[in-house]
């Protein structure tokens, strides 16, 4: 009953996060122009898009070849945070002058994925030092 629960967990959670990917992509190749006071936003999207989309392929990969899987993995990580870094500084930059200027769709749409993003790294964050907390207590009682 675990495992079922767990894989239906992270059958939902690729499901999100490939239509998160496939939703960036669209959305920065339709409003690809739409953005002149910063015309690297649509650029951001399908990149951070296709991004997605890569990190999902390589860990069906994985499978079959661990070593260079773990290797390229580890190229495609530090490029994602780096240009996720990127893509704040050329989304938040705009926020007071955006409208006018930019696609509002295309803006606010980016800034709601960085967002996004931005709250589920900190609840992973929040998560995991949970975690140790709890295992390190757990760990003084047993001793």
């Amino acid at each position: 009953m675990e495992a079922t629960v767990k894989l239906c967990a992270q059958i939902i959670t690729l499901t999100i996060w490939i239509g998160i990917g496939v939703a960036m992509i669209v959305m920065g190749a339709l409003y690809k122009n739409d953005c002149p006071i910063q015309p690297y936003i649509p650029i951001f999207l399908l990149v951070s898009g296709a991004t997605h989309l890569v990190t999902f392929f390589i860990m069906f990969l994985r499978l079959v070849c661990q070593t260079i899987i773990m290797i390229f993995e580890s190229f495609v990580g530090i490029f994602s945070f780096v240009w996720f870094i990127v893509g704040s500084v050329w989304v938040f930059r705009v926020y007071n002058d955006y409208v006018g200027q930019c696609n509002p769709d295309l803006y606010l749409f980016a800034f709601g994925i960085l967002l996004f993003e931005y709250v589920v790294i900190g609840l992973a964050m929040v998560g995991s030092c949970c975690c140790a907390i709890t295992r390190n207590v757990v760990y003084e009682t047993l001793e």
